[in-house]
């Protein structure tokens, strides 16, 4: 494999083809995948072997992948999920991210479109990997998803850590509503859509961030927001 790390990946989907399409295709891209036909298996599977990631269908025969993606985040919560599914509105993605998805493609999707997100999230997670990262008084750890504030240990929401992660690797710079949807979701902000903003105030709060004169995150106006490290 010319050195190359191989990846190992869990596809959860009751769509055999797609076992078969996406094994063959993976492999000849250095991803090594397993496969499971329904949730139910997935608790099993994790305690033989840890995959860097899990590429998981939302409907599947029993629970829902939204049910065992609420169960990876409380037990598995440092293995991201890519969600797949044929639903399409904004809502479903929306919900997707809530509970935690690292990302969301919509069926039917092309092979290679799946291999760039898969890549992306597992490049992401690398960059994340034992990096403490110091905002003012705080260390932030985006694989235990937390802030450090010297003995005090603040949870953040899958999807706050990695906004803020987003905003650590751009930091200093102003990032619009468009750039944050695209990093997290995949695609542009909906004006609509206050879901950006509303994980911005969480943050805030969570970092002693004084909305009207904030230490950390700025809010750019009609431009977007920027984050400032202190280190």
């Amino acid at each position: 494999m010319n050195g190359k790390t191989i990846n190992h990946i869990l596809l959860v989907d009751d769509d055999v083809l797609l076992h078969k399409l996406l094994e063959e295709y993976f492999n000849i891209h250095g991803h090594h995948l397993y496969s499971l036909k329904e949730g139910e298996g997935i608790g099993n599977f994790l305690q033989q072997r840890r995959p860097d990631m899990i590429i998981l269908d939302i409907m599947m025969p029993g629970k829902d992948g939204l049910y065992w993606l609420g169960w990876l985040r409380t037990h598995y919560p440092q293995i991201p999920v890519l969600l797949l599914s044929a639903k399409r509105t904004a809502h479903d993605r929306v919900k997707g991210f809530e509970l935690g998805a690292a990302d969301y493609l919509i069926k039917p999707f092309h092979p290679k479109e799946l291999l760039i997100r898969v890549n992306n999230i597992l490049h992401n997670r690398q960059i994340a990997d034992n990096k403490l990262i110091k905002l003012g008084n705080y260390l932030f750890d985006p694989t235990q998803e937390k802030l450090l504030n010297n003995n005090t240990q603040i949870k953040l929401s899958t999807l706050e850590s990695h906004l803020l992660l987003f905003f650590c690797q751009n930091a200093g710079q102003t990032l619009t509503r468009d750039d944050i949807s695209y990093a997290l979701n995949g695609n542009e902000h909906h004006p609509m859509n206050r879901s950006i903003d509303m994980a911005v105030t969480r943050l805030r709060k969570k970092l002693g961030d004084d909305k009207d004169a904030p230490q950390y995150l700025h809010t750019v106006w009609r431009k977007g927001y920027r984050l400032t490290l202190n280190t």
